[in-house]
Parts: structure tokens; C-alpha cells; sequence
């Protein structure tokens, strides 16, 4: 009897500790940010993801993800003068809300993909360091994308 007591409690203890997380003000916040700039921009990022797969190495990214909600920067990039780079992508979203977007040195957001999309964009950089976040709420995707820049960017991949 006593273990099947402690058994009881322990899920009991599990569900409420599920419960409390689930609902918890971080996942609150997290899921504010995809329509805040101010959040978006935010040098420190706060994201959840159920599962995570991929990863960005060198020019490149491959993630999976299921339960994405806030930012995750995935690339800094670092531009000695102005120069335009290309962003090819291949966004999946089966649910929720997602986009990519580019930082700025001065803080302006420039969107690469908002949803389910397939092409490239070629962005003027600033002179300066640029960041590529991913933004979501309680998305559901893959993103695949490449960076073609020329030799005075540097890009650093993040992950």
C-alpha cells in the first residue's frame, strides 16, 4: 500500500509541476514577443521549443522545431561597410506563427520570411554587426536557409 502511495504522489507532484510550467509568466512573455519590436530587439533572447533539431553552421540552417514561442538568434553577422547580402530560405510552418528576421547595428527590424514561404531576399547591410533571430509563437516548422555574401561580411553562426 505505502508504494502505491508514493507512486500516486508522484505523479500527482508531476502534474501540478506541468501545470505550473505550462502556465508559468515565462511562456506568457515568450509568446508576446512575436508582434513586440521592442522585445524582438533585445540583444538577450527567451525561447521554448518541445524539440529542437538542426543547427546552424557557418552560412547555413536547418532547424526543425515544434513549440516555438520567442527569440533565438542564429547568426551575427559583422559587415565592414555597406554590402548587400542574399537570404535563400525555405520556411515550413504547420502551425502557429513565424518569421526571420534581421537586427540592424541601430536596431531596425528587417523581416526575411513572416510564415510558410520559398525564395531569397537581398538586404542592404548597415556597416556594423547584424543579427538573424527566429521569432515564434507556438510554431510548428523547419526553416532551411543559406547566406551568399561577399568577403568583406563576416558571418558567424550561432547554435
Amino acid at each position: 500500500m505505502k508504494n502505491s502511495n508514493r507512486v500516486l504522489l508522484t505523479i500527482l507532484v508531476m502534474v501540478a509541476i506541468v501545470t505550473i510550467i505550462g502556465c508559468s509568466p515565462i511562456v506568457d512573455y515568450q509568446n508576446s514577443i512575436f508582434n513586440d519590436e521592442d522585445k524582438i530587439v533585445k540583444d538577450s533572447d527567451s525561447h521554448t521549443y518541445s524539440v529542437r533539431q538542426g543547427k546552424s553552421k557557418g552560412n547555413e540552417t536547418d532547424i526543425k522545431f515544434t513549440s516555438f514561442s520567442g527569440t533565438d538568434t542564429i547568426f551575427k553577422i559583422t559587415s565592414d561597410t555597406e554590402s548587400a547580402i542574399v537570404f535563400n530560405f525555405e520556411s515550413i510552418v504547420d502551425k502557429g506563427d513565424f518569421k526571420v528576421v534581421l537586427i540592424t547595428p541601430d536596431d531596425e527590424i528587417v523581416e526575411i520570411v513572416n510564415g510558410e514561404k520559398e525564395g531569397s531576399e537581398t538586404i542592404k547591410l548597415k556597416e556594423g554587426i547584424s543579427r538573424v533571430k527566429l521569432v515564434g509563437r507556438k510554431a510548428k516548422g523547419q526553416i532551411k536557409m543559406d547566406i551568399d555574401a561577399g568577403e568583406e561580411i563576416k558571418i558567424k553562426a550561432i547554435d
